[in-house]
Formats: structure tokens, sequence, C-alpha cells
């Protein structure tokens, strides 16, 4: 046994039911992650507060105890587990390559910093203070967390998306049209580039099954584990998407153990299909319907034919992330608990456990 001490469910027993999640196998518990206030939180050392914005982002001592004196108000139940990363924003490999960061309260924004693609060459700065950073935050967060919680890979995100934070959004869609193998070129440079920010962070978070946690939608696998997205394609055609964007997905995911394709929003559902079909060593999908949308969660039935049945047609498995307690029955009765794994939060730790007892006879 092992066991985390900001969490309920044995760590040996979470890991068995997710690698089983990835396989479309049964899971040794529901693959159910939920969270909610703690009855009686667990003691832990007060938190520093941060005294500027780049403390907020950048002190480790402020990160490590807020986060700390956070899990110790929080139950985490089913498969719902602690774990810390080195986040520097959403796609932490544009700062490698050349962006500076603006540390806003709630997120980062990366400034561009090249113009012409023809006169770029992409490297991964392994002098870069932002890289140097990450590296001893994860060893400071790794002794601070033994036997406590778990660090995982920060957001380092792929292809397109990094090169709009580098380039502009408007300049580089402008670039597919203008100069497609310039593109190419760059995108291919970036392909080497994510693994050799990947592969020194896992070497020294992976765990005695060779697994890692991904920061983004609590994934672990008991292998190399990524998340791979590509927000960009809501702006470009589903020929692009299938040239600029799944050959570079699937030479991704072909190289990790376990992958999980983030699709966002409604604009990129055209591209589902593609998706499917174009990146075979894909394992999983998560759906994020989007701000505003009337049906704004994952497990909302208006979703079930349009996403939810391809993706298991398919072989995938399916991550349904952050919904209301009333659609997990519902959503479970429907596809059974074979490669589902979905999550919600709930107002107390009684009406946590209640439904972690019903979810084990659906």
């Amino acid at each position: 046994m092992t066991r985390l001490r900001y969490c309920e469910e044995d760590w040996d027993v979470i890991r068995d039911s997710l690698a089983a999640w990835w396989k479309q196998q049964t899971p040794a518990i529901p693959a159910l992650s939920i969270t909610a206030p703690r009855q009686k939180p667990l003691s832990a050392p007060p938190a520093k507060e941060p005294k500027t914005m780049l403390d907020k982002w950048m002190d480790m001592d402020c990160i490590a105890s807020a986060f700390e004196a956070e899990a110790a108000k929080t139950f985490r139940g089913g498969l719902a587990y602690p774990y810390l990363t080195t986040y520097l924003g959403p796609g932490s490999l544009a700062l490698f390559t050349g962006s500076e960061p603006d540390f806003a309260e709630t997120t980062v924004w990366y400034k561009t910093c090249f113009k012409d693609p023809a006169k770029v060459d992409l490297k991964m700065l392994f002098d870069n203070p932002y890289w140097l950073w990450t590296l001893d935050a994860t060893r400071r967060y790794l002794t601070a967390g033994q036997g406590k919680y778990l660090v995982g890979l920060p957001d380092l995100v792929e292809g397109l998306d990094i090169l709009a934070c580098l380039f502009g959004t408007e300049e580089l869609l402008t670039f597919l049209v203008d100069c497609p193998d310039e593109i190419h070129r760059l995108l291919d440079q970036l392909d080497d580039i994510y693994w050799q920010a990947f592969d020194p962070i896992y070497e020294l978070v992976k765990d005695d099954r060779n697994g890692n946690s991904f920061i983004a939608f609590r994934i672990w696998g008991p292998g190399k584990t990524v998340k791979v997205q590509c927000d960009f394609s809501a702006m470009i055609s589903p020929d692009m998407f299938a040239e600029f964007v799944c050959p570079h997905l699937e030479k991704q995911c072909a190289r990790a153990d376990f992958s999980l394709y983030h699709l966002d929003g409604p604009s990129c559902i055209r591209h589902l299909k593609l998706l499917l079909e174009l990146v075979p060593s894909l394992d999983a999908v998560q759906w994020s319907p989007g701000a505003g949308n009337p049906h704004e969660f994952a497990a909302d039935p208006a979703w079930w034919d349009i996403i939810w049945k391809p993706v298991f047609a398919s072989g995938r498995s399916a991550q349904v992330f952050e919904n209301p307690s009333s659609l997990v029955e519902p959503f479970v009765r429907e596809f059974g608990w074979n490669g589902v794994y979905i999550s919600t939060d709930v107002n107390s730790e009684v009406e946590a456990r209640v439904l972690l007892e019903k979810a084990a006879t659906w």
C-alpha cells in the first residue's frame, strides 16, 4: 500500500484504475474523481503570502505552501489525487524557446519574439532562466511533497499553439498560407524540442511504475504520459488541420506511452473525425465545451452522439472532466466504466462519500 497524506484512496489502487482506463479495461475501482471541502481539515504549514506578481508565479515557497494549505482543506476521493507542478502558464515551451512571460493574476501571457519564419531556427534554450527555474522548482517540490503529494509535468504544449505564442496568432494564420514550408520546418523543430524539455523533467518525477502525472486534466499513466492539443485549430480548416497538426500529433503520441488530446470548444469539433483517423497512436480524448456554451459540461447528453460515441467507436478512452454530480450517473449508465474517467466536485465530504458508494453499484 502507498498512501499520500492528502488523498483518500490508496495510490496503488488509483494507479491500477487509471492503467485500466487507458486500455478500456474494467477499473479496480470506478474511475470517478471527486473533490469536496474536507469536513475536518488536516494540519498544514501556513501559506506564505506572495508580495509581488512575480512571487505569485515563481516564489517556490509561496507556491508550495499555498498548495499544501489548500490540499489540507480538500477531500479527494476515488481517483482524485494531489499534485503540484512547475506551472508557468499554458505553454511554457514558448518560454524555453525565447518568449518572455507577462504574469497576470490568473494566467501567463507570452510575448511574441519572432517576425520572419524564414529567419528563425528554434532551439531549446537550456540556459534560459525559466527552464532552470522549472528544474529547480521540480526538485524543490519533490522534496517538500514526499509522502504527501505528487509532482507532475508542467503544461509544455506543442505545435501551432506554441508558434502562435512566438509569432502572434494573426501572423501565424498568414504564414500558413504564405510560407507553409517554413511552418512545417519550425513544427519539425518543435517536435524535437518538446522531448528535450519533457525528458529531463520526466526523469526527475517518474515513479516506480515509470509513470508520470501531467498537470493538465489530472492524468497519470504507467509510462511517459502526455496531454496534447491544438487550440489554434479553432481558426483553421480541416484540410489545414490534417496537414499542419495531425502528422505532428501522431509523431508525438507515438513516442509517448499514453496520450490524451484536449479538444477545446465547438469550433474544434469539425476536426474530431480527422483526429481519430489520422492520429492512430492517440489513446484518449478530453472535451471542453467552452465558456458560455448552453451545454457547458462534457457529460451533458447533448455531446453523447457528437463527441463520445465517435471517441468510443474509435477505441479511445474518454476523460469527462469537471461535471456537476447530477450528470455523472446518467453518463456512466449510458457508457459504462470501461474507458470512462469522469470527475466532479460536490459541496461536502459526506456528499462525496455517498456518491462514491453509489458509483460502485452502477
